[in-house]
């Protein structure tokens, strides 16, 4: 009975690794450099329509951190796509999507999303309460996300360990600029 319940557990842990680590467009998240991405972005179709680094809080920008909108990538109904950058690699991908007060739109999505993945780790229907349905690989975590009060709907590839520099990055850029001595006072 022990010897079944370790290869039962053995086959489970393989399968897991068995799904494909993601990799929109060809992208590797935290390895991907802002300028292959944009050349993979422009191959695709889609066009770069802003750009700039990411704002922590009122005029504090993080300069580690540089974030490029895109249009025209050809996924069905997107209206832009982010791709986040820290100190030159890709660290996170957000889509975003229309959201109808259905929300169909996110079953259509999360039902592509389970047959290429799986079963999400995470899953929370929308109905009367956010829609969430979460994937996790060793470094890359899925997000879909659909507000049960919004417009749009919203579709993040990140990867964890730069994530968290990022969010250690912002503390650190948020607390000299905030300690600063202002001119004038």
């Amino acid at each position: 009975m022990v010897l079944f319940i370790v290869l039962i557990s053995l086959l489970s842990n393989f399968l897991a690794f068995a799904v494909e680590k993601p990799e929109p467009f060809g992208l590797k998240l935290g390895i991907t450099t802002k300028s292959t991405a944009i050349s993979i972005i422009n191959s695709e179709g889609g066009r770069v329509i802003s750009q700039g680094y990411k704002k922590i809080k009122g005029d504090i920008f993080n300069p580690n951190v540089e974030g490029i909108e895109v249009e025209g990538l050809p996924v069905d109904n997107l209206i832009t796509a982010t791709f986040w950058f820290y100190k030159d690699k890709l660290y996170r991908i957000e889509y975003t999507f229309p959201l109808s007060m259905s929300k169909e739109e996110f079953n259509v999505v999360y039902n592509q999303l389970r047959a290429k993945y799986g079963a999400p780790k995470k899953f929370v229907k929308p109905r009367l309460a956010d829609g969430v349905a979460e994937w996790r690989f060793q470094d890359v975590v899925i997000r879909l996300l659909a507000p049960w009060v919004s417009p749009s709907m919203y579709l993040i590839y990140e990867h964890t360990p730069l994530s968290r520099e990022v969010e250690k990055s912002d503390q650190e850029v948020f607390q000299k600029e905030t300690t600063k001595p202002k001119r004038g006072l």
